[in-house]
């Protein structure tokens, strides 16, 4: 069993643990107060790109964790991508876009039509 306040000290019983509290209680206190200040202070790894569309997780500051998807321009992380490429292949879909579920362009051609539409539509993300 754990210390309830500062999650550091493990005991075997209630009674082993009444009886080292004299002895940790200063300690214990300091971690405990620490543990409040990390979660208090802590922030998300977030950017200007903000959040997944999907999951509403921050989007990553690297641009590698996230891809933008040419149908609709909006950014989605990797990990909804992947859950959405995983659960096509598992059910023999075609592929979509895991926003919008227009079928993701194949070529460079489909994809110059998609900007070309979207930027016809003044979508500040195509200009």
């Amino acid at each position: 069993m754990k210390c309830n306040a500062c999650k550091l000290a493990r005991y075997c019983s209630v009674a082993c643990q009444k009886e080292h509290r004299p002895k940790y209680k200063r300690e214990c206190k300091k971690r405990a107060a620490e543990l409040r200040e990390e979660l208090l202070f802590k922030q998300p790894e977030s950017t200007h790109f903000g959040d997944c569309p999907i999951c509403l997780l921050p989007l990553s500051v690297d641009g590698t964790k996230s891809t933008t998807m040419m149908c609709c321009f909006n950014m989605v992380c990797r990990g909804c991508a992947l859950a959405n490429d995983q659960r096509e292949i598992r059910e023999s879909l075609t592929r979509k876009c895991p926003f919008c579920r227009h079928p993701i362009p194949n070529s460079q051609a489909d994809i110059d039509q998609c900007v070309k539409k979207r930027v016809e539509s003044n979508c500040p993300a195509a200009l």
